[in-house]
C-alpha cells in the first residue's frame, strides 16, 4: 500500500507531545491529501521514546481527541491502523478493543485515558487522520493513527 509522502506541503494545527516536549515546529504536522484514503492526512516524523506518554493536540491546547465528544453512536477514541502501531502504542485507562485477525484496535477513550510509546527508541512517521461526530460538526472525536 503506497502512503502519502512527505512534502513541505501545509502546516497544520495539529502537534505531537512526547513526554514534555514543546509546541514547535518540530513537533508540528503537515496536512497532505491521503491517496489511500482520499482525505485529509496529518503527517509528521521524528524520533519516539520508549515509554514516553504522547500527547496530540490543537496549537491552543485544545487535546486530540476530545474525551468530551460523543454522538448517538459513539463516544470519543483513536484507532491503531496497521502492524506497528498496534505493537509499539498503548493506552491505559481506556476500553481497548483489538480486531481478531486484523492489525487494528479501537480505543474509547476518556478524560483520564493516556496513550503511552511502547517500542524501542526511533525515528518514525506517523499518520494521522481526524474525524467529527458523523453528523457534519468538526469536534476532533476519533483519530485513526498508523505509523512505519
Amino acid at each position: 500500500m503506497e502512503r502519502t509522502k512527505i512534502t513541505k506541503g501545509d502546516l497544520a494545527d495539529v502537534y505531537i507531545r512526547i513526554g514534555t516536549s514543546r509546541l514547535n515546529p518540530a513537533h508540528q504536522f503537515v496536512k497532505s491529501h491521503s491517496i489511500v484514503y482520499d482525505c485529509d492526512e496529518y503527517i509528521w516524523r521524528g524520533k519516539l521514546v520508549k515509554d514516553s506518554p504522547i500527547v496530540f493536540l490543537h496549537g491552543d491546547g485544545r487535546l486530540l481527541p476530545d474525551s468530551g465528544c460523543y454522538n448517538q453512536i459513539s463516544g470519543p477514541g483513536v484507532t491503531f491502523s496497521g502492524a506497528e502501531a498496534c505493537a509499539d502504542l498503548k493506552f491505559s485507562h481506556a476500553l481497548v478493543c483489538p480486531v481478531d485477525g486484523h492489525d487494528l484496535i479501537y480505543n474509547f477513550v476518556e478524560g483520564e485515558s493516556r496513550l503511552t510509546y511502547v517500542g524501542k527508541s526511533a525515528i518514525h512517521t506517523l499518520y494521522i487522520r481526524i474525524y467529527d461526530n458523523n453528523t457534519g460538526i468538526d469536534n476532533d472525536r476519533w483519530l485513526v493513527i498508523s505509523m512505519e
